[in-house]
This record gives structure tokens, C-alpha cells and sequence, in this order.
């Protein structure tokens, strides 16, 4: 796959370093920018506001890079990223295999280094990401690689986190990771199947990942959603129906928050601190933000072009919100 025009969303941070350097709270802050690093976002965007997705820190930060893994740490946190260029070799389905179990078992190591023991938050992007036959398909093949990787003991997620993983419009496979010193609460949706519990139709190993997750990042509580599409039970719903599937999947995110005990009716998804749609087809993208902007009213909303993990599905959110 060609590379697409200069991604468009990356994390910008500033750090205080040095003896003489001021003692301020850090920022790590996910925002528009025109840098094309490996913090950034391999997406094009198709509108919206990606400002208010930030993690503060309290302390100076510091950036570094181990283990293959580029890093911002602060007191008790760090936002790391990671891209490998797998070649794509589409009759070496292994290939992006092993790169899942690599990369996951690097990002282990990072974390024993800066003494973090939990990933709060996983990000990755896939080029590419139903190519193949089966159980060669690349998505596949990345949930057996990483599955590899969590069968060990000494890993960092003795939580399965949320997550989010779609195509990319860059080659390789890019990875974004949220960590912390504190312990995620893994939340479940009662619409769906757990994504570890899914049925041997989809693959030989299922994804790893919860549906959304309590943690603690500073002082700050959040609920993070997983990227939520509209699947209920195991099984796609609405297929050829953007709106339907953007409805769908919405339901799927209330469904998160009610069982998160963070629900408030009179506020409804207007609670969410920002909601991120994954869009198939660019020319989809007024119809659901105007469904977003309908249901989530006044929520900053960034609308970002990736195919997703099964080829069916049009649409896909995620979301976090802060806790009392």
C-alpha cells in the first residue's frame, strides 16, 4: 500500500528537563499537527476536533527511547510508540506474527525498565488488516502473535486493557501505548461477547483486549472505551448501513459506561470527554458525524479514515471520559 499524505494527528509533548528547568506539570496531548513521527497517527483525517485528547502528568517529563519503543514519561506514566515496517509479504503470513509477539514482548520490557506495571491503553494500526486467506489473514495472524506473547508470566498486563486496532495507511504495523504504575479495572459490554471469549470462527487465537477500562492516570480517573463497532453478541449487525452501524455501535458504548457505574441518564453519551470514529468510506463521514453530533451532543468529535478489522464493518468509535 502507498503511503498516504502527512498523517495528520500526533502526540506533542513538553518537557522540562535539566537542573535549571522549571518544575511545571507535563503535558502529553494528542492533537492535529503536520509532523510525521512515530507518535503520529498513521491516518488521514476527515474533520473534527482531536484536541482533547491529552494526559496530564504531574512532573517534569522526559522522552527517551528503548527496546525499539520511542517514550514521554512523567511521574508514574509514560505514552510510548512503536513502528516496524513488516514488508507485507502477504505469502509470509508469519511474518506480521512474529512481529506482534516481538513488539508486545518489547513493550514488556520498556515497561520493567521504567517501572510501570500496567498497560492502561493499547493502540495499534495494521496495514492491510484483512489481507490473506483464513487463518493467514494479517488481523489473524497479529492475534496469534500476541497471544503468543501474553501465554508468558512476565508480561506487562496482568489486565487485559482496552484497545483499539484498525488499518493503517502507512506500511508496517504502529503501536501507541499508554502506560502507568496503577492497575486497570477491565470493563465488559453485556451486548457482546468477550473479545477473548470469541467463538474459533475468527481466528485461532481471539483478540486480546477488554472492552473498555477504569484507570488512573495523575490524578484523574478515566474510563476508556475500546474501539466499538457494531457487533452484538460475536456477530456483525446492519451490514451496508453506515447509519444503522454508527447507531449500533453507539449502543455498544453505552452499554460500556452503564456497566462501568458511571452511567448518568440525564447526561447520556454528553458525559463522554471526546468520541473518535474509525470510518471505512470517506464519503461516509457526514452521515456519521451528524449521528454523533446528534446522540453525543457537544462532544469534540475526530473523524479519521481506516478500514477496520472485519470487511464488513463501516464504523467505529471510541471514547474516554473522566470519573468523579
Amino acid at each position: 500500500m502507498p503511503d498516504a499524505p502527512t498523517p495528520v494527528a500526533t502526540v506533542r509533548w513538553r518537557a522540562h528537563l535539566g537542573s535549571d528547568a522549571p518544575r511545571e506539570p507535563g503535558l502529553i496531548h494528542v492533537r492535529h499537527a503536520a509532523e510525521a513521527n512515530v507518535f503520529a497517527c498513521p491516518l488521514p483525517s476527515l474533520g473534527g476536533d482531536f484536541d482533547r485528547e491529552s494526559w496530564r502528568i504531574t512532573g517534569p517529563l522526559e522522552q527517551g527511547h528503548a527496546e525499539g519503543w520511542g517514550y514521554v514519561a512523567g511521574r508514574g506514566m509514560a505514552f510510548a510508540a512503536l513502528h516496524i515496517d513488516d514488508g507485507e509479504h502477504i505469502d509470509r503470513p508469519e511474518q506480521i506474527q512474529q512481529a506482534a509477539f516481538d513488539t508486545y514482548n518489547q513493550l514488556f520490557r520498556l515497561q520493567r525498565s521504567l517501572g510501570l506495571g500496567q498497560v492502561q491503553r493499547i493502540w495499534h494500526w495494521l496495514s492491510n488488516v484483512t489481507a490473506g486467506e483464513g487463518d493467514d489473514e494479517r488481523y489473524r495472524r497479529f492475534c496469534r502473535g500476541r497471544a503468543e506473547a501474553l501465554d508468558g508470566h512476565d508480561h506487562g498486563m496482568p489486565v487485559l486493557p482496552p484497545a483499539t486496532l484498525v488499518s493503517s495507511h502507512r506500511r508496517g504495523l504502529r503501536m501507541h501505548a499508554l502506560l502507568a504504575d496503577t492497575a486497570v479495572v477491565p470493563i465488559e459490554n453485556p451486548r457482546q461477547v468477550s473479545a477473548y471469549a470469541y467463538p474459533r470462527d475468527y481466528g485461532e487465537r481471539p483478540p486480546a483486549f477488554a472492552r473498555g477500562g477504569r484507570v488512573q492516570l495523575g490524578a484523574t480517573s478515566y474510563l476508556l472505551i475500546s474501539g466499538t463497532a457494531s457487533i452484538v453478541g460475536h456477530e456483525s449487525r446492519h451490514v451496508g448501513d453506515v447509519s444503522a452501524q454508527a447507531r449500533e455501535a453507539l449502543d455498544n458504548v453505552r452499554a460500556v459506561m452503564r456497566n462501568a457505574d458511571c452511567w448518568q441518564a440525564d447526561r447520556d453519551l454528553g458525559a463522554l470527554e471526546c468520541l473518535k470514529a474509525y470510518i471505512r468510506d470517506p464519503d461516509h463521514a457526514g452521515v456519521v458525524a451528524e449521528i454523533a453530533a446528534a446522540e453525543a451532543p457537544g462532544v469534540p468529535l475526530a473523524l479519521l479514515h481506516a478500514p477496520l478489522c472485519r470487511p464488513e464493518l463501516l464504523v467505529e468509535f471510541e471514547a474516554q471520559m473522566p470519573l468523579p
